[in-house]
């Protein structure tokens, strides 16, 4: 079952196919994306069922400090609630045949840019590993001065590297490019698709405590859709590497 149609266009005497609705794929991934995914995330449904069955015994052994458990616990369920939905976007490009291009990004932009890009990833890599020690000396604190989201450690630094870069690449392509670009074939104009993925990205980073919480996401939300869309849904790359940078950041921070 289909919910596009192939509409032939004439161009200069060339026959084009632009297709216009949604098929059955593209309608999994972005109910997933944009509503399951938020509303199980902001009611931490997942991890309050997996994680309990893993001890802290079994965490500590493989991650450190006992005090520590929780914030693993946090960034690896964190992880999974990422990379789900993203498995169903690249099933839906995948079945449809179509190219990530599609959905405005353009891969060729990091390997143009490669050694920048080798020169970042290496630089955060020795500050991970040499930071905790100018910071803390020999002893690392048992809580991070900027809250429970903060890592310390060298580990834990290195793994909010990988983090970072989850969160980046999945959310521009679950709430930027592949819910604008689709999500277009039904709503002509990006600018009423966006309040609709602003709620998306608001409810994925936790249930809405107070309005302080609400404003600092919807102004997040739009700080990277805005850009998407003035620069006509494409350059997604470019979009990804910012809010990789920005999460990053923390990364060298003082905790």
């Amino acid at each position: 079952m289909k919910y596009w149609q192939a509409v032939k266009i004439s161009f200069d005497g060339i026959q084009l196919e632009e297709k216009v609705g949604i098929d059955k794929y593209t309608l999994i991934a972005l109910i997933i994306s944009l509503i399951l995914y938020p509303l199980l995330y902001s009611l931490d449904f997942f991890s309050s069922i997996l994680f309990p069955m893993l001890s802290d015994e079994v965490v500590v052994n493989y991650f450190g400090q006992t005090n520590r458990v929780s914030w693993w616990l946090f960034w690896l369920s964190n992880m999974f609630y990422h990379w789900i939905p993203f498995f169903f976007i690249w099933l839906a490009i995948y079945k449809n045949k179509e190219k990530w291009s599609s959905i405005g990004i353009d891969f060729g932009w990091y390997r143009k840019n490669k050694y920048w890009f080798i020169g970042l990833g290496l630089t955060l890599i020795i500050a991970a590993l040499i930071l905790p020690n100018i910071y803390y000396g020999g002893e690392l604190p048992e809580t991070s001065s900027a809250g429970f989201f903060g890592s310390i450690g060298s580990i834990e630094r290195l793994f909010a590297i990988f983090i970072s870069f989850t969160a980046a690449v999945t959310e521009e392509v679950l709430f930027r490019g592949f819910a604008f670009t689709r999500l277009k074939r039904w709503i002509p104009n990006p600018w009423f698709i966006l309040p609709i993925t602003l709620i998306s990205f608001l409810l994925i980073h936790g249930e809405p405590e107070n309005i302080n919480r609400v404003l600092f996401y919807i102004v997040g939300g739009c700080a990277f859709a805005i850009p998407f869309i003035l620069m006509g849904l494409k350059r997604l790359e470019i979009i990804i590497l910012v809010h990789f940078i920005i999460d990053v950041s923390t990364v060298l921070a003082p905790k």
